[in-house]
């Protein structure tokens, strides 16, 4: 049998062309070699196997949920969204993250990286492979070149930690929704960190005080914990990235406001309402922002409380083409006769903590500057005017005690232990 030049031409045309449309059919990818997400893009938050639990007034922008596994902690915690636990839609989000999840693990062409990230590394569209547990330190920089439609893979074989007031930031067109995390191990991201794009993960996932996502945390096996934290896949809600909004008594009877910013976009100013019932805010103090900044931020107002009882306080941040969005509210406790303090500071072995009414002091924590929990006690039947809490077991350094009473005020102070 003799086949012509032109049949075998043909024939390979042909193997192509049909080579080509099964690659773009394999379950998960598309073109731009992005996993697709099925229903579980609807997520903010989801675990296919494992617990799923929240420690404070965390914000939620999406679905949340688990397959399989206890959820804790909404309220105080806030979902714009639906929640689902063991039903038809968490059932056919974990299959679909399934198979994105075997999606990226199937991608075998990339490009190398070392096992720390960050310190000011810029990166352009690709797939990026890392052989071992990683680290992420300060910034790293995504630069889309200005290609909407740029898509960024990292593939790590094993945890990912993000230390504090790290941060993933998109250049030049790039976009959170095309950046993807696929983590074999746990991913913890530290207190004040702001982190970018959407985690595909095989373990489990702990969001530290303070710290933000853009994008979605989703993972195949393992607990989500949450402590004071956001989840929003909107770019645009986060103008500027707050990664911190406290509230805690001042000398006197004053609030002392203090925030924090990761970054600025086109910011102009902060303005701090007040209200006596949450509902009906008024204008306390305007200060102005940075503008333009990629650096951490600080900025602090002190207020002067008038009466007695809860008041409460956020911020409005409003950009230079007065676009705006508020802050999580945050509430303290007016009173004249009020008094909280810890002592000796600096401390040694014990530090006191002094109150006018422990009965009233619902919980104190000592977190570190990572924002990692070293001391969680709880006063549910706690009597007197003093406690002490043992630090024997802490290093010497500068840690933060957070004192949540029965109505859920929170105050944080400053300790050094020697």
């Amino acid at each position: 049998m003799i086949i012509s030049f032109k049949t075998i031409s043909m024939i390979c045309i042909t193997k192509r062309i049909l080579m080509f449309a099964a690659w773009l059919l394999l379950p998960g990818l598309s073109f731009g070699q992005a996993p697709q997400l099925g229903s579980a893009a609807d997520f903010a938050a989801f675990t296919t196997i494992g617990a799923f639990n929240n420690d404070g007034t965390s914000v939620l922008v999406g679905d949340v949920g688990t397959n399989a596994g206890a959820f804790n902690g909404f309220p105080p915690g806030i979902v714009v969204g639906e929640t689902h636990v063991a039903d038809a839609a968490s059932a056919q989000a974990a299959v679909d993250l399934g198979i994105a999840y075997d999606a990226v693990s199937a991608l075998d062409q990339c490009s190398v990286l070392g096992t720390t990230l960050g310190n000011g590394q810029v990166l352009t569209p690709g797939i990026y492979c890392l052989g071992a547990a990683s680290t992420l330190n300060g910034a790293l920089i995504l630069d889309g070149q200005d290609d909407p439609d740029a898509v960024f893979i990292f593939k790590i074989q094993g945890a990912l930690s993000a230390n504090a007031l790290s941060l993933v930031t998109l250049i030049n067109s790039a976009a959170f929704n095309n950046v993807y995390w696929q983590i074999t191990g746990r991913f913890d991201l530290a207190a004040g960190s702001v982190f970018r794009g959407t985690v595909l993960g095989g373990g489990a996932i702990e969001l530290m005080e303070g710290s933000a996502m853009v994008g979605r945390a989703l993972t195949t096996a393992g607990a989500i914990s949450l402590h004071n934290n956001e989840i929003v896949a909107l770019e645009s809600s986060l103008p500027v990235t707050l990664i911190g909004f406290t509230v805690e008594k001042g000398e006197g009877q004053t609030a002392l406001l203090k925030w924090t910013t990761a970054e600025e976009r086109n910011s102009d100013h902060f303005e701090i309402e007040h209200s006596y019932n949450g509902k009906e805010w008024t204008q306390r103090g305007f200060i102005a922002a940075s503008g333009e900044s990629s650096v951490s931020t600080s900025y602090f107002y002190t207020d002067a409380m008038n009466g007695n009882g809860i008041q409460f306080y956020r911020l409005k941040m409003i950009d230079r083409d007065q676009t705006f969005s508020y802050s999580q509210i945050r509430s303290i406790k007016a009173s004249a006769n009020s008094r909280m303090s810890l002592y000796p500071n600096p401390a040694k072995d014990w530090i006191t903590l002094a109150s006018d009414d422990l009965s009233q002091t619902e919980r104190i924590q000592l977190y570190d500057n990572n924002g990692r929990t070293l001391h969680d006690q709880s006063f549910k039947f706690q009597t007197g005017k003093s406690a002490g809490i043992n630090l024997k077991h802490v290093p010497a350094g500068l840690y933060f005690v957070r004192v949540t009473d029965k109505n859920g005020n929170i105050v944080f102070m400053k300790m050094v232990k020697q």
